[in-house]
């Protein structure tokens, strides 16, 4: 490779993680004493790491002749990964600043040098699987793959059931226009698939999909896979210790089958919601929710109400208006809406050339995400000291990261004065999901777009009533309106210990309610992965979908080496840990009286019931090992174990 390309490439780098790369390699000490500085993001709410920018010169020197000799080397080394105090170290050396235990203990697992970093083992080998042992998994999205390759890994026989005729669950239904990460491709992602060559900073819906049929077949999940297969009943079986599955197909057929445990993959996002406005029923065009969009759904030429403005229905906006006659936006309530860097940017040939080529600069890369994305935390936690002084907020950096998001949507749209006022939310950032902008807001200072404010009152055979009473006429309703978040299993219906209902179990309590998210009383042998109140409050969701799969797969060795038939999340334990969860929660922004109405996070009984409320290095300590106090494990009579 020629020395100008390398120099693009190196102009294009994050060069602070480069440095560590190329310090990993050459133990060069000039490289450790570069200085790092504290960049203001967010408004000056959280702030970036960068290598100090009068180090870029010498650095880049010494990465291009580095590279040039690399190059020209047939079988070139690469040096050991560090470990321990080197590592920490390392660490240390890239954030700028000393780490605490458990931060170090739960971001080391993000340089992803260990080949399966959230793997679970065996005690002392594998032992002897009793014949005819089987794990169900349910849904083949990323859940249900990360436990499939877990039990794969660990040798423990699984079957997967995916009602739908492909892998993916959300990155399968979901196909409208734009559908993509909002999260950067390179934390979106398992730590045990190395540098996977994405090609963009935020992969499209095709490609991540791609991305999980891939892994799936890489690590012998596939053959593993029934598709058109909806779970659509289980009951556990007390007399045998086996749950008892009903497997509907696509065409109408029904098995069953009897695993002796069954992982839930449907997750948070798997059950649309439809839109409940009077009148539905007597519109005669077209109603789409965003998970029902299809190739023919083609709004060309037509007038078109886009109904939703969260995370669907602000990436689907722009296409939708650059193809209809007209769009209507319709804002019930506003939202905070972000620009990210790189969204919809393109991975150059040079970037990926040094992915590819640099040694471990992918994996300090990725480190270096995550070890910035903990920061926002902070945004989150309740100063009732500067609420009394201010008459209300969150805290000061909220307010900061506010005024920055203010900024921002007056910059886009401050030609229009009447917008913006319509377009800054009366709740504080982070009370809500946060929602990153792919041109929604400059897509409404289009000819052909009008924002319509708050509910719809009622559909009419050819349009909708706004709140203003004016009567607009469409040809195509697109529902972004999003999920039955409180339907985690649906359509499942599962019946545990004493007939059990478990949706009766949570519809007559305060909701949905689980163990760390995962395990119920009452439910043996059974796991939900994305369960109640499972969401981190920083970083990617399929690095904590690792640590829920490898939790309960751990859980599953501890049944096999102990040679029992049934463990059960003891009583006493979730309660206690609920109402601890439940206290935490209420010192967080979601607490927040201004959104909680209107906040998915937040259920009908006035419960946060999405969110994990633990600091994520507390959050990882819970989820390290599982611990046999917190469950009752038994041996059946019935089978002689």
């Amino acid at each position: 490779m020629d020395a100008s390309f390398i120099r693009r490439a190196l102009d294009q780098a994050d060069l602070n993680a480069l440095r560590m790369a190329l310090y990993q390699e050459t133990r060069d000490p000039e490289l450790a004493e570069m200085k790092v500085v504290r960049i203001p993001v967010r408004g000056g709410a959280t702030t970036a790491v960068r290598l100090d920018p009068e180090c870029y010169d010498r650095l880049k020197e010494k990465a291009l002749a580095f590279l040039e000799a690399r190059e020209a080397d047939p079988a070139p080394a690469i040096a050991p990964p560090p470990h321990g105090a080197d590592e920490r170290a390392m660490m240390e050396m890239l954030v700028g600043e000393p780490l605490a235990d458990v931060d170090y203990d739960y971001q080391r697992n993000f340089l992803s040098f260990a080949e399966f970093p959230f793997a679970a083992t065996w005690a002392d080998g594998k032992p002897e699987i009793p014949p005819g042992f089987l794990v169900a998994i349910v849904g083949a999205g990323f859940s249900g793959i990360a436990i499939a390759v877990q039990l794969q890994t660990l040798g423990i026989p699984y079957r997967v059931y995916e009602r739908r005729h492909e892998i993916g669950g959300v990155w399968s239904i979901n196909v409208y226009p734009d559908a993509r990460v909002d999260t950067a491709s390179f934390t979106y992602q398992y730590s045990f698939e190395k540098n996977y060559p994405w090609s963009e900073y935020f992969a499209r819906q095709h490609e991540v999909r791609g991305y999980l049929e891939n892994v799936a077949k890489k690590y012998g999940v596939y053959d593993n896979i029934c598709f058109d297969s909806d779970v659509t009943d289980a009951e556990f079986d007390e007399s045998r210790s086996r749950w008892h599955l009903t497997i509907t197909h696509s065409d109408g057929e029904q098995e069953t089958a009897d695993p002796n445990a069954v992982v839930s993959g449907a997750g948070l996002f798997s059950t649309p919601r439809p839109l409940d406005v009077d009148g539905v029923e007597r519109f005669t065009g077209r109603i789409v929710h965003t998970t029902g969009w299809t190739p023919e759904d083609d709004v060309r030429g037509k007038r078109v109400a886009v109904v939703g403005n969260g995370s669907t229905g602000v990436q689907v906006l722009a296409r939708v208006a650059e193809d209809a006659e007209f769009t209507y936006v319709c804002q019930r309530t506003p939202q905070w809406i972000s620009p990210r860097e790189n969204y919809g940017v393109p991975i150059s040939p040079e970037s990926r050339w040094l992915f590819d080529t640099m040694p471990n600069y992918w994996n300090w890369y990725c480190y270096s995400m995550v070890a910035m994305g903990v920061g926002t935390q902070v945004l989150q936690e309740q100063d009732p000291d500067y609420q009394a002084e201010n008459g209300g907020g969150i805290n000061a950096k909220n307010q900061l990261f506010r005024d920055s998001l203010v900024d921002y949507i007056k910059s886009k749209v401050g030609s229009r004065p009447d917008l913006v006022d319509k377009l800054v939310p009366d709740y504080p950032p982070m009370a809500r999901r946060l929602i990153v902008d792919n041109n929604w807001y400059t897509s409404l200072l289009r000819d052909n777009v009008e924002l319509v404010t708050g509910p719809i009152q009622r559909i009419t055979p050819t349009g909708f009533v706004g709140s203003d009473g004016v009567e607009r006429q469409v040809d195509v309703i697109v529902t972004a309106t999003g999920f039955s978040v409180t339907k985690y299993l649906w359509p499942t219906e599962y019946r545990g210990i004493g007939g059990a209902k478990l949706e009766e179990t949570w519809d007559t309590g305060d909701g949905p309610m689980a163990y760390l998210g995962m395990t119920v009383p009452k439910f043996p042998n059974m796991f939900i992965l994305y369960g109640p109140n499972s969401q981190p409050r920083a970083n990617s969701i399929p690095s904590w979908i690792e640590l829920w799969s490898s939790y309960t797969a751990q859980c599953l060795v501890m049944l096999l080496e102990g040679g029992y038939d049934r463990i059960t999340v003891r009583q006493d334990v979730f309660d206690k840990y609920n109402a601890d969860l439940d206290a935490a929660a209420r010192k967080l922004v979601w607490d927040e009286p201004a959104s909680r109405a209107i906040n998915y996070y937040v259920n009908p009984s006035g419960r946060q019931q999405v969110n994990a409320p633990w600091k994520v290095e507390q959050y990882y300590q819970l989820l390290k090992h599982p611990k046999a106090e917190d469950f009752d494990l038994e041996r059946s009579t019935t089978t002689g174990r």
